[in-house]
């Protein structure tokens, strides 16, 4: 049977979820916490920020790239390697729900964006409780096109405040050509760099886009249209981490010229907000923009980081238990479940296990790209990467588990 793509077939959509999964990536743990850096240190984190950035673009095309040779998602390929059955997928499995469950520490910083925004006192658990009410009722649909129109509304919103912003702050330009170099002398040095790599362009929800390409081609396959995929891909890559790498700019710069130049220091990412909302002026409604932007950054990026998961998980819990058969109800319940985990976690998480979890996160995350690079390994000599593809990777994961290692022996001593 001849599955391959006719001309008049699928197309892939631009933008496709390279922004969406960006999107997704640009939470309270990686966006919020740069304010606090540039307060610090003005823009000397935009190298690293680059870096990473480079690195989870570099992951992004490799994923659609073994799609496109193998017609497989990629959880496919990780099942198939050596070892015990499926060790890797339940691996990721467990990875994805913390990361769920620290969704809950996070929704705290939201209901505080929220109060805010609306100028009224309403009780945190609150405002997470209708934040999660409306994230599972938002899930439940189970659409991506549905979800698409969603986040590209908010894109679109982040997008206009972003640049309204940027335009209203006074740069200073000779700043950003300073780079922070990788530095593991200092426990906050360590740390803040294991944000921007943990957070910033996301991690393992990347995965997800190999889930989707699937999807989207239907069994099809696109041996006359690889070129054409691969640089939609690319594109869509680019364009999904260099809104990043602007939104990034956006939070630097908040923090540099609105705390910097006031002394005004912010080493606890959980004291930032108040203390910006004391000191910004961006003109009528600047403030009020502000937190908008935030708000709905950080409301997306719990959509898409519950949407994102629980997909893998209905794609991966069928193939990795015998029996298992994941219909409409089986599905509405492990999104319940995943949405009662993170409202229970903002009662028991703390900023603690945060950077427990952000130091092993770091170190299985190189794990997962040695995997794929040994998966890449096994393609044809015309669909592997090439020599930058893996050199990029190799080299991210090694400072990916570098990083891990040296934040979980400052945690421990």
């Amino acid at each position: 049977m001849d599955n391959s793509l006719p001309d008049s077939g699928i197309r892939y959509p631009l933008p496709g979820p390279g922004i969406l999964i960006a999107l997704s990536s640009s939470g309270w743990l990686g966006l919020l916490s740069l304010i606090s850096f540039g307060a610090d240190e003005g823009y000397t984190f935009l190298g690293i920020i680059a870096i990473t950035l480079l690195f989870k673009y570099a992951l992004l095309t490799g994923l659609g790239r073994y799609t496109l040779a193998t017609g497989k998602d990629i959880f496919v390929g990780i099942a198939e390697i050596p070892g015990p059955k499926n060790w890797a997928v339940w691996l990721l499995n467990g990875v994805y729900y913390f990361e769920i469950f620290m969704l809950g520490y996070s929704s705290l910083a939201m209901a505080r964006l929220f109060t805010e925004l609306v100028h009224v006192t309403i009780p945190p658990v609150i405002c997470v409780f209708v934040f999660f009410t409306a994230i599972f009722l938002l899930v439940s649909v189970n659409s991506y096109w549905f979800f698409r129109k969603i986040l590209m509304g908010a894109i679109g919103i982040i997008m206009v405040g972003l640049c309204a912003m940027l335009f209203a702050m006074p740069l200073s330009g000779h700043d950003v050509i300073f780079l922070k170099l990788l530095d593991l002398s200092t426990f906050m040095s360590v740390y803040e760099s294991s944000i921007i790599m943990s957070g910033v362009g996301s991690g393992f929800s990347l995965l997800f886009y190999s889930v989707w390409l699937v999807n989207h081609l239907k069994g099809s396959m696109v041996s006359g249209h690889k070129r054409e995929f691969l640089g939609r891909i690319r594109f869509d890559a680019a364009l999904g981490m260099s809104s990043l790498f602007m939104l990034c700019i956006l939070y630097l710069s908040v923090g540099y010229v609105f705390l910097y130049e006031h002394g005004l220091g912010a080493p606890e990412s959980d004291l930032t907000l108040e203390i910006v909302l004391m000191v910004t002026n961006l003109g009528i409604f600047g403030n009020s923009l502000f937190v908008l932007v935030c708000f709905v950054a950080l409301f997306s990026s719990m959509l898409g980081g519950v949407y994102g998961r629980s997909r893998v998980l209905q794609v991966t819990l069928p193939r990795t238990i015998p029996g298992f058969v994941m219909t409409r109800k089986v599905y509405l319940a492990t999104v319940l479940v995943l949405i009662i985990s993170a409202f229970v976690s903002q009662f028991i998480w703390s900023m603690d296990l945060t950077r427990s979890f952000i130091s092993i996160r770091l170190m299985l995350f190189s794990l997962v790209v040695g995997i794929l690079i040994w998966i890449d390994r096994g393609l044809s000599s015309e669909d592997r990467g090439s020599i930058w593809w893996y050199g990029i990777m190799a080299v991210g994961a090694g400072i990916s588990f570098l990083i891990g290692v040296s934040l979980l022996s400052w945690l421990m001593n």
